[in-house]
């Protein structure tokens, strides 16, 4: 893989992002990555471009290690320390929590898999600070959650599920994964899962075989397990956030494949795939990867998949791979303000509360910015009729989006709910008021869920907000 073929077409500063997003850069890349920085007149769009793809310390340390760091402006270096600093500084604090985590896990006799980028940290950067960590996410099997939540507790770590006002427990018949759990101090958030993908989305995957090909890890000089670099490909394509798709995402994608080079069986590959019948997460997300970094091997297998890929993802994955410069300014985080808008609704039952949030989270799924409307929607430079028609076609964009992930039905009830409890809210209040029963039922607010678990309300804010 020569350098010019990376990223083609694009300006040097696409270009120059990309190539620093190689973990493992050939000497052909690194000097295309020199010759891109060389061409740079305005290291503002360097910024820029690292910072819409959250990938400003793995950009900032390649330039650094490829001694090009200097050639950008003194408030430009002065842009990317900030946020290089702060991700390092929470990155460490997490990443203590977890090797304690992970510690324990070992010496109950839990085989704890450590998943995408707190693994990659280890095994693909070698570097903890590579990229902001939304948390740890480990994978354990379901008989050992039980034991997994006891050292939770253990270490004073609260489930997001209680400020429902709800314990943490499985459901294995409608989900993959335990609420997330949270240390008081925001350090460590913690992701638990017994699979890779909810079960109401349709996927057969199958996780004995998966269990068959864990490894032994170091992990930072902690006993853990890691999956195989095929589940893990699998995993990652699976999983990828159909509009949170900027290098932040992809680069670990590429990283990974170039990483496992001819150690990855791209036939036992494609044979999970067929058994999961996740061909069009897959098919999209290794076309998007395959646009601004080609590997070979990528192009057969989507080629190899594309038959059993539905007529939308096909027609939409064009559209987002057609213009380089639209795929890399189009990465969206919009459908997390809706999770937490939802989320921040559940945890009080107080009307004016309930109120707001409500408010907040359907406006953010039927009245789309402008902005992120057309990230959806792929466009460069939206006329003032294309915007307008990325914009009514958002709710239904989105409404795909949490169907795929969260089930088909499942999204609309979890809506019509929100409904029914903002009238419940004020029932109980208008109640309360009248002298019958309390005002608020029996929970309470947000301020005094946080009390409860000896947070403040900005506490609470501040964990919410550390989840992308």
């Amino acid at each position: 893989m020569t350098g010019p073929e990376i990223a083609a077409g694009g300006t040097a500063a696409e270009r120059l992002l990309v190539h620093a997003a190689l973990a493992a850069p050939t000497n052909d890349e690194r000097a295309e990555m020199a010759k891109s920085a060389h061409e740079i007149s305005d290291w503002t769009e360097v910024f820029e471009l690292a910072r819409i793809n959250a990938t400003v310390p793995l950009v900032q340390r390649r330039l650094a290690a490829e001694d090009l760091y200097h050639l950008a402006p003194d408030t430009i270096r002065a842009d990317f320390a900030h946020i290089t600093e702060h991700i390092a500084a929470v990155n460490d604090r997490r990443l203590t929590g977890s090797l304690e985590l992970l510690r324990r896990c070992d010496e109950r006799g839990v085989r704890c898999v450590v998943l995408k980028g707190m693994l990659f940290s280890s095994e693909i950067y070698h570097d903890p600070r590579y990229k902001r960590m939304n948390d740890l996410d480990i994978l354990v099997e379901l008989d050992q959650v039980d034991t997994v939540i006891e050292i939770y507790r253990e270490m004073g770590l609260f489930a997001t599920s209680e400020l429902l006002g709800k314990a943490p427990k499985v459901r294995a018949e409608r989900s993959h994964h335990l609420p997330s759990f949270v240390s008081r101090d925001g350090a460590l958030v913690v992701g638990t899962h017994w699979g890779l993908i909810t079960p109401l989305a349709g996927y057969t995957i199958d996780y004995a075989a998966i269990w068959d090909r864990v490894r032994r890890i170091d992990f930072y000089g902690v006993p853990a397990w890691a999956m195989s670099n095929e589940d893990n490909l699998h995993h990652l394509g699976v999983h990828l956030p159909y509009y949170k798709t900027g290098v932040r995402e992809l680069a670990d994608i590429w990283n990974l494949a170039r990483h496992a080079a001819s150690g990855l069986d791209y036939g036992l590959l494609a044979a999970e795939i067929a058994k999961a019948g996740s061909e069009s997460l897959m098919y999209h997300a290794l076309s998007l990867t395959h646009r601004l970094v080609p590997i070979p091997e990528f192009a057969a297998l989507i080629e190899r998949i594309a038959p059993r890929v539905n007529r939308f993802t096909r027609y939409d994955t064009a559209r987002k791979t057609a213009d380089m410069h639209a795929l890399l300014r189009s990465r969206s985080t919009h459908t997390s303000r809706i999770e937490k808008a939802y989320t921040e609704f559940n945890m009080t039952a107080v009307a004016h509360e309930k109120r707001t949030t409500f408010g907040r989270l359907w406006s953010d799924l039927l009245l789309v910015p402008a902005d992120e409307a057309a990230k959806m929607s792929s466009l460069r430079e939206p006329s003032m009729l294309s915007g307008l028609g990325a914009r009514v076609a958002a709710p239904y964009r989105l409404t795909r989006v949490f169907q795929r992930d969260l089930g088909r039905w499942l999204f609309p009830a979890a809506l019509a709910k929100t409904v029914f409890d903002l009238g419940a809210a004020y029932s109980s209040e208008l109640a309360g008021k009248a002298g019958i029963g309390a005002a608020h039922g029996d929970r309470p607010g947000i301020d005094e869920y946080a009390a409860q678990l000896g947070l403040t309300r900005a506490d609470l804010q501040a964990v919410l907000d550390s989840q992308e």
